[in-house]
């Protein structure tokens, strides 16, 4: 979506403007609807996480530049799972992000060849997790302490506003 990303290292916010709206746009390719606000739980952003590319990336001119690009993005988000359900089943889509890095990043971790030219300024690659090539980060254990630990944060900030005078 054409929403702003926060990449400030002190100032990310959660969810990300962009979040809630790729969510909507994958519970509508996955379920064939759109998101029923009157049906409590059935899409709740839960999480997020953020790629990074690397800070030292080149410009144009090929000399190094610090710079902070998002490289891939995901979005977690609940369709009526139990609040107290503490091992929902996860559907893990990538949105790999082409503009910055030329394709280097989906063609290193995808088993398909990817042609950035077809997205770069166009359109963004979403691609469920189990087709990747990386190792290590997929699964559902992970994903799902992500989610607890962004919990316990919301919960500490919300007490800590009620807490102050």
């Amino acid at each position: 979506p054409p929403l702003l990303w926060h990449t400030g290292v002190a100032s990310l916010v959660f969810p990300q403007p962009a979040g809630p709206q790729l969510a909507r746009l994958a519970y509508q390719k996955i379920y064939g609807r759109e998101v029923r606000p009157d049906v409590a739980g059935d899409m709740d952003v839960r999480d997020e996480y953020l790629g990074w590319n690397s800070p030292f990336a080149l410009a144009a001119d090929h000399c190094p530049s610090l710079t902070r690009h998002i490289d891939y993005y995901g979005v977690t988000f609940d369709h009526l799972v139990p609040a107290d359900n503490p091992n929902p089943k996860v559907l893990q889509i990538n949105i790999i992000e082409m503009d910055n890095d030329g394709g280097a990043y989906a063609n290193q971790h995808l088993p398909f060849a990817v042609d950035p030219a077809e997205y770069t300024g166009k359109k963004a690659l979403a691609v469920p997790r189990y087709c990747q090539k990386r190792k290590g980060t997929q699964d559902c254990e992970r994903v799902n302490r992500s989610v607890a630990e962004r919990d316990r944060e919301i919960l500490k900030r919300k007490e800590m506003k009620g807490s102050q005078c």
